[in-house]
């Protein structure tokens, strides 16, 4: 019976393009209803049930063949929106590489607890600015129609990518602020023999932070 499904997806993916993609979508399919196919005749399904049912959850492959393989099914932003977010990304790393001057300009006139406060106050600007920016192109959340397999990895799919580009937004933010924090203790405690542990403890941060958005 192996074999029978093997050639029922086969068969469903006759028309589809000869690429990785299409191949390794292909065999997570067919691992799915093998997988299920098994599951059923655990459950006491007869051979031919269990086969009749995991054809019948699979769903209309054309269209997730067609999701799969065209790049341009994601909605391509603007010229207006690339600008604005251009915008918002040029402005937050002014204002990351603007925040120490704080701290040399008052510290110099022996304010540098205004310093400080001007150049956080600065750092949370900027970051607002990428979270804002990040905002801008996240895709909306996956909406299944149905409960077959295709609208289900349709959804693991969207699941997918939207986890990367939060990983991606909060690299973004992560680093620049380290860096920010950086200069701001080196600056102040003049300790810059060792202020660098900062940036290993920044990488310990973002695979933390990596970790916890793949548990989600």
């Amino acid at each position: 019976m192996e074999e029978k499904l093997r050639k029922y997806v086969e068969e469903l993916f006759a028309d589809a393009p000869k690429t990785s993609k299409m191949v390794e979508l292909r065999e997570e399919i067919f691992m799915n209803l093998k997988e299920k196919y098994n599951d059923l005749i655990a459950a006491g399904a007869s051979e031919e049930e269990a086969y009749r049912i995991v054809k019948g959850s699979v769903g209309d492959v054309n269209e997730l063949i067609s999701s799969a393989n065209e790049a341009h099914t994601a909605r391509v932003p603007s010229d207006e929106e690339r600008k604005q977010r251009a915008r918002l990304t040029a402005v937050a790393v002014m204002l990351y590489i603007l925040s120490p001057v704080f701290i040399i300009a008052l510290g110099s006139i022996h304010q540098e607890i205004m310093g400080l406060v001007f150049m956080f106050v600065l750092i949370a600007v900027a970051t607002g600015l990428l979270v804002y920016r990040s905002s801008l192109q996240a895709a909306p959340d996956y909406e299944k129609l149905d409960d077959s397999m295709v609208e289900e990895f349709k959804e693991w799919q969207a699941e997918n990518k939207r986890k990367k580009e939060k990983e991606k937004t909060y690299a973004g933010i992560v680093w620049p602020v380290i860096v920010a924090l950086y200069f701001v203790i080196s600056f102040t405690t003049w300790a810059w023999g060792i202020t660098w542990i900062i940036f290993i403890i920044g990488a310990a941060v973002d695979q933390i932070i990596k970790l916890a958005i793949k548990q989600e």
